[in-house]
């Protein structure tokens, strides 16, 4: 099956999840075309979507949500899966697990994720942790703030739980 994975990064930690997602449905013996939606894709030739992008301010970045409006009509007839990656991941999170697990369950899904739930054919969204460097976080209050929230800098990319997010995809697509 042709899939298209699509993504738009701030510094390049959703692309990495994208590439993984895209590695293992190819392994799984489907065509995964990874696309950095900076460029403009056309989605219509494609028989399901995978579509994720960094969040940042609690949203999805600009080229995922253009890319959204401008094809929600042709996502509501293609199964898709939708993903992002920011602080606070389901499994994995740049601040205190602590802190983490009080904010997890208030967390809400980006506009974009939300909306698309509501008019698309979704069958998963799923939150990854992503990546971050101390040049990253905005001015020094803004170090301080995360160092104060418990923050490290790193990977915090839950490699596992993006396996399983890919795996979940290809049993859906493949069927029973």
């Amino acid at each position: 099956m042709k899939v298209l994975v699509a993504y738009t990064t701030a510094y390049g930690a959703a692309r990495g999840v994208a590439e993984r997602i895209a590695q293992r449905l190819t392994e799984a013996g489907h065509d995964a075309d990874l696309r950095d939606l900076a460029e403009p894709v056309d989605p219509s030739d494609y028989a399901a979507i995978v579509l994720g992008s960094s969040v940042h301010n609690g949203q999805w970045l600009a080229p995922a949500a253009r890319f959204a409006d401008l094809h929600r009509a042709l996502l509501a007839g293609k199964p898709a899966w939708l993903f992002s990656v920011q602080t606070i991941g389901a499994t994995s999170a740049m601040i205190s697990a602590r802190l983490a697990g009080w904010v997890r369950p208030k967390l809400k899904e980006p506009k974009v994720a939300a909306a698309l739930r509501a008019t698309a054919n979704v069958r998963e969204y799923r939150a990854f942790a992503g990546a971050i460097e101390p040049e990253q976080w905005p001015g020094p209050l803004g170090r301080v703030v995360f160092r104060l929230t418990g923050g490290r800098y790193g990977d915090h990319r839950d490699w596992a739980d993006i396996d399983a997010f890919a795996a979940r995809i290809v049993r859906n697509i493949d069927g029973p």
